[in-house]
């Protein structure tokens, strides 16, 4: 069955994205603590500050080129026409150099104006520049990282990412210690980046080469302006959705530069970080669900491509709700644990900033990768605006008002309107989301945390060990209750097994997991007939 091949590739993707993706932001975590910890709130303020500009520049060199160098890969290949391939991929290297050059040389000749003007804190221009680098090494990563998920050569998307967060995790704090303080955790940063982006490039050609010796003289090239001019057209309203997305991201912290103390911008974003780590999850489903909604087709595949959307918007609840709501519940203790004793205000904003990952029971991230996949990415562009343009209204109101707990609430509101809204448009095209499935799930996920809120309330342990006993309270009961409220069901115990066990790795816990599952349901079930047979006796 065609669905079953797709879900079984994309299954295989993502546990290489996935792994790749937990290890490296293990230790991207670990860089950000032991930075956070070395030179403390007010300078790892100024630290985040500082890369607000860079980031911001390195999706601008994009103009969607890495977006259509995904599409087309998995498409393109699926076709093998693999001539076409080499040379998009060539073409598109070779306008990521020239575009990111170009900004780049921008941004480090305006540094101290940018500086001054956007951040609101003169005299760190030198610092900025010193930034600057990663815009173009930023972008050699990500188009090869796009590129990898495209080829399904996820692995090597991982191995990249590994590469630049195992390099900030020794760069960083080792040039701290040796005291240069927030230009050496920058300058690690850098280190990360550079190596990570040539090497993603080294992997391209690589593959280039291949696709080249697999090619034949019949396949026909559009040559550099073409391939642009198709990259473009398709990727131009993905690439305008990114651009507000990283103007959503790095806003954030432009209106608290205005707002609050490099102090409370150092505890916002220790708690963004922290946050970040539930995002492991979400980042490589979104990645392999884009190629796999990228080979069904919407008019002859719409069974099988409704199918995929509506078990993507299940899943995905399945996975991110709880630990999402766990985070929020152990959110003082995880601070505490991580940042220590001068982060005090890191915690109330985490449990605030968690909520957001509710908006997955909506299908937030689904809808998105789904319309990208399809071609429908002026849907894609248009949720980008309402989230964006409530969020600019919205988030120097709040802040002025209620400072960062003010401006999380403003992004919290512009996501939950955002996702309605691409629920609306999904909808539209015929597809069903499932919002009972979802709401089972997201039931099951807040029922869950009951037990671990009691704990943490009366534990006399310290905070570590809430984190770990809480940790373990919260997964078997969340393991109980998902076939108790309906979320999991016979259906799901059929069809993902023979899925994940493509990956030898999760085979172990995956079969404990599904028997664990299999033995509630049966129990379930067992009460069920015995209250019905109970009844019918009266």
């Amino acid at each position: 069955m065609e669905l079953t091949r797709i879900a079984e590739e994309s299954a295989r993707g993502s546990f290489f994205l996935m792994t790749g993706a937990a290890a490296s932001t293990a230790m991207a975590a670990v860089a950000t603590i032991l930075i956070a910890r070395l030179i403390g709130p007010a300078d790892y303020g100024l630290y985040s500050l500082v890369f607000v500009l860079p980031g911001l520049f390195a999706v601008i060199a994009d103009f969607g080129v890495s977006q259509a160098v995904t599409r087309y890969a998995a498409s393109l290949r699926s076709q093998r026409n693999h001539g076409r391939l080499a040379s998009m991929i060539g073409s598109g290297l070779l306008f990521n150099l020239v575009a990111g050059a170009l900004i780049w040389l921008l941004v480090f000749c305006f540094s101290d104006q940018l500086a001054a003007s956007i951040l609101q804190r003169p005299g760190t221009g030198q610092l900025v520049r010193l930034a600057s680098v990663t815009i173009l090494f930023q972008g050699f990563f990500t188009l090869s990282y796009r590129a990898f998920a495209g080829l399904d050569r996820m692995e090597q998307g991982a191995m990249i990412t590994i590469l630049r967060d195992g390099t900030r995790v020794i760069m960083s704090p080792l040039l701290i210690v040796l005291g240069f303080g927030v230009a050496g955790a920058i300058l690690g940063q850098v280190f990360g980046w550079v190596l990570a982006g040539l090497l993603g490039v080294w992997f391209l050609f690589a593959h280039r080469r291949v696709l080249l010796d697999m090619s034949s003289h019949r396949e026909t090239e559009n040559g550099l302006r073409g391939d642009i001019r198709t990259m473009m057209g398709y990727g131009l309203p993905l690439y305008l959705g990114a651009l507000l997305g990283t103007v959503l991201t790095q806003y954030q912290n432009v209106v608290l530069a205005f707002y609050t103390s490099n102090a409370e911008i150092g505890n916002f974003n220790a708690a963004l970080n922290f946050g970040a780590l539930t995002a492991i999850l979400s980042a490589p489903i979104q990645v392999a669900l884009f190629p796999a909604f990228s080979k069904l087709d919407l008019q002859t595949g719409k069974d099988d491509l409704k199918r995929t959307f509506e078990l993507s918007v299940r899943y995905t609840t399945l996975l991110i709700v709880p630990v999402g709501v766990a985070v929020a519940v152990l959110s003082s203790d995880l601070i505490h644990v991580l940042y220590g004793a001068a982060y005090g205000l890191a915690s109330a904003y985490l449990a605030l900033y968690s909520c957001m990952f509710l908006s997955t029971a909506l299908g937030y991230i689904p809808v998105g990768v789904f319309f990208s996949g399809v071609g429908r990415t002026r849907e894609t562009l248009k949720i980008t605006l309402v989230q964006v343009g409530i969020f600019l209204v919205a988030a120097p109101v709040m802040a002025w008002l209620y400072r960062v707990p003010g401006l999380i609430v403003a992004l919290l509101i512009s996501t939950l309107v955002a996702a309605g809204f691409g629920l609306w448009l999904v909808r539209k095209l015929g597809m069903h989301v499932g919002l009972k499935g979802s709401a089972r799930a997201l039931a099951a996920a807040l029922a869950s945390a009951i037990p671990i809120l009691a704990f943490v309330y009366y534990s006399p342990l310290a905070s570590l060990a809430n984190v770990l006993i809480g940790g373990v309270i919260y997964v078997a009961t969340y393991l109980t209750l998902v076939p108790f409220f309906g979320a999991v069901n016979r259906t799901d115990l059929e069809m993902l097994p023979p899925i994940l066990s493509q990956v030898k790795f999760l085979r172990p816990a995956s079969t404990l997991i599904f028997a664990y599952e299999t033995h509630v349901l049966n129990a379930l079930e067992q009460k069920t007939k015995s209250m019905a047979s109970l009844w019918n006796t009266k």
